[in-house]
């Protein structure tokens, strides 16, 4: 049951332009697929919470460091002579640097700014300016 379907049948409507409708009656039956959802949602969000820490953490790491942008450049030029690298390659140019990301959060943080992305082939100049753009779309931990 979404939060729409909820409301529409708990609460009245907030500006009625006629009489008061009567409400339908809530089906008492039971929903075999409903945990099946409820099972979904809950992975999901545990998901989207688990992305938003990874470009949270991607994004700190980039914008509140001084020249690291620089030194991960660097890094890679070591790794690479091209323009693209892949996700093992940022692991370890960030390691290299003195910061860590798991492997799972730096695919995650790839894929929510560049999602059409080869992770084989992330051309890192664009990754910086998506992360560097997307740094301030996420609110800090509440």
């Amino acid at each position: 049951i979404s939060y729409n379907e909820f409301c529409d049948q708990m609460l009245d409507e907030d500006f009625p332009v006629g009489m008061m409708k009567a409400k339908a009656p809530l089906n008492p039956n039971y929903d075999v697929d409903y945990a099946d959802r409820a099972a979904y949602r809950v992975v999901e969000r545990q998901e989207t919470g688990a992305v938003r820490k990874a470009i949270r953490q991607l994004g700190d790491i980039l914008a509140k460091r001084d020249n690291i942008m620089f030194k991960i450049t660097r890094e890679f030029k070591h790794l690479t002579h091209e323009d693209v690298v892949t996700v093992a390659q940022i692991g370890q140019a960030l390691l290299q640097v003195g910061q860590s990301m798991e492997p799972e959060d730096i695919t995650r943080a790839v894929l929510h700014v560049m999602p059409d992305v080869d992770l084989e082939r992330i051309p890192y100049v664009a990754l910086f300016k998506a992360v560097k753009t997307s740094f301030h779309e996420f609110s800090s931990k509440r």
